[in-house]
């Protein structure tokens, strides 16, 4: 009984980690489907999407971006589904917010929410003006996880969910970048190089038009060296994303994310987008 109780719990730290990555990855929102009206982009749109691993429905969620001149607000919702749901009823919910810096974004804030078998914890990030993220947590962390990164790490990075509203330099090529990742635990980078543009059609015909689909290296820098997963990661070179253009180009947005863990291959998928407009703006996302 101990042992197939360990086992679970370590699958569903697996299944976690995984999760929170591939989340990330898919943060921000495309809004370059043929069900989406151009007009509309300039106020954001809500998406619904999926992630399976091995074959199997693990999670599904919402996402939300707005973009409103220079400021930014990005709402990410994601709940454990299918057969994991029976053994582990997880929810974490994430807000980011920030501007727009030329090709760059400047979080200003990240909080994050996860209920795990109603066990609930919460965290949150603010930024000052110089890219420092100042920590909060409930319940506290314990020292050795407070002591897993430096000051020095921190600086300058982004939040996991911010981290692929991805603004485009002059030659528009939303790949060729390194992505400096900090959540709170763990800092990564996310090393985009280009690999070719796509024509895709997600599941459901959530998106359907061309994408950019890059390439994506996962190093980690601290508090995850020891993951399985990060291991696996960095031992392999199959992790892709598929980014599609909006407002004209000027930012891309995941549609498709594919990586390899310890589980079996994941997949996140958007399978449905609409408009943020008079009946969508002020909605919340609905509950998992």
């Amino acid at each position: 009984m101990d042992r197939a109780m360990h086992e679970r719990k370590r699958t569903g730290r697996n299944l976690a980690l995984a999760l929170a990555l591939a989340a990330g990855f898919g943060a921000g929102l495309p809004a370059a489907a043929k069900t989406i009206e151009p007009e509309a982009t300039a106020e954001g749109v809500l998406a619904d999407y999926t992630v399976y691993i091995g074959g199997l429905i693990v999670a599904e969620g919402s996402m939300k971006a707005s973009l409103e001149g220079e400021s930014y607000r990005l709402q990410n919702r994601l709940g454990s589904a299918g057969l994991p749901k029976k053994f582990w009823d997880a929810r974490w919910t994430m807000t980011s917010e920030g501007r727009v810096d030329g090709d760059k974004l400047r979080p200003s804030s990240f909080a994050f929410t996860s209920t795990e078998n109603d066990e609930t914890k919460k965290r949150l990030l603010t930024y000052n003006d110089a890219g420092m993220p100042a920590l909060s947590f409930d319940p506290p962390l314990s020292p050795e996880e407070r002591e897993s990164t430096l000051p020095f790490e921190r600086k300058g990075t982004l939040d996991p969910v911010s981290t692929f509203l991805v603004p485009v330099a002059n030659d528009g090529n939303p790949c060729n970048r390194k992505l400096p990742v900090f959540d709170g635990k763990r800092r990564y980078d996310l090393d985009l190089t280009f690999d070719r543009i796509d024509t895709i059609t997600t599941r459901n015909n959530g998106y359907s038009g061309e994408a950019v689909r890059c390439k994506v290296r996962i190093t980690p820098r601290a508090g995850m060296e020891k993951a399985k997963l990060t291991k696996t990661m960095q031992q392999r070179d199959d992790t892709r994303i598929w980014l599609a253009p909006v407002d004209s180009g000027k930012f891309y947005f995941p549609v498709r994310v594919q990586m390899r863990t310890p589980i079996g291959g994941a997949v996140l998928d958007v399978v449905r987008l609409r408009p943020l407009g008079v009946n969508t703006a002020a909605a919340d996302f609905p509950s998992n």
